[in-house]
């Protein structure tokens, strides 16, 4: 693989940290093994044959199923010792540090792993096997799983100051429709809460700014670049006076379940989550 993509001997020698000579024996024997060349030598470095592109292209799938058996030990190999833990993206921000340091006292003698990543890949890397306990948004819809609720949220726009719909007390999806939005991006659940929200209205929303950030939906607001769209866990004191937090009525809500396989319901470890975690 590293002769095809350098199409050099000494270039991939020199990354293997071996010498052009004994790569060279090594390339040989593998073409005699299989009784087909793989690469033509010229002056100008190594030609692959066809022979070369489909061993290359082959390699490239052995190489990824060696690495996800690897992974795969590894995993249970810290089983034993590690406990999982993914979590959606945007998350953290209903995770007190107070609860999650509560749980590592709790856990001692134990590692905790602490995973970020989109709901999706949260939800996927459970059903495999891959985590122990997970924080979702929405449900996770497989056989042999618990979900619990922690919270629900309901889904607001950050409006600034002076805007139309600055005056109400509640606003509805289609009240978006000719707005220019600010919203997480799609890593996030509450982008994807928002565009199925809108689509089930008959329309594809405007997102004039995306960020991983949302302290930046409440910059660009009151920056004037739109409406904001955001989910309502902050403290009213803690909201400029500029901008205003209006609930969508009906949009998606946005609800969180700690959520775990049925084999692991007696586990010790889950059983301490649930405690921390769950009022």
């Amino acid at each position: 693989m590293e002769c095809y993509e350098t199409r050099s001997i000494n270039k991939a020698a020199k990354s293997l940290f071996i010498s052009p000579q004994g790569l060279g024996k090594l390339l040989d024997r593998l073409e005699q093994e299989f009784r087909i060349q793989l690469f033509e030598r010229t002056k100008q470095g190594l030609i692959p044959t066809e022979a070369g592109v489909f061993f290359y292209e082959k390699s490239q799938k052995l190489i990824e199923d060696t690495q996800e058996l690897e992974q795969g030990l590894e995993l249970i190999r810290n089983k034993k010792r590690a406990f999982h833990v993914g979590y959606s993206c945007g998350l953290i921000r209903m995770l007190p540090m107070k609860k999650m340091d509560q749980f590592q006292d709790a856990a001692k003698g134990t590692d905790i792993v602490w995973e970020e990543a989109s709901n999706q890949d949260v939800k996927n890397k459970l059903i495999k096997g891959q985590l122990d306990v997970a924080l979702v948004i929405g449900r996770v819809a497989a056989v042999g799983f618990i979900e619990e609720e922690v919270s629900s949220k309901i889904m607001c726009a950050v409006v600034p100051k002076g805007h139309k719909l600055y005056s109400r007390k509640t606003i509805k999806i289609k009240d978006l429709k000719d707005e220019q939005l600010i919203s997480l991006n799609e890593k996030y659940q509450s982008y994807t809460n928002l565009i199925n929200s809108c689509e089930h209205e008959g329309f594809f929303p405007t997102i004039r700014a995306k960020t991983m950030e949302a302290a930046m939906i409440y910059e660009f607001v009151e920056e004037g670049l739109g409406i904001g769209i955001d989910v309502d866990i902050h403290s009213k004191n803690s909201l400029s006076k500029n901008v205003k937090l209006i609930p969508i009525t009906d949009s998606i809500p946005w609800a969180v379940y700690v959520a775990y396989s049925k084999e692991n319901q007696q586990s010790s470890m889950v059983r301490k989550f649930l405690n921390t975690f769950i009022d």
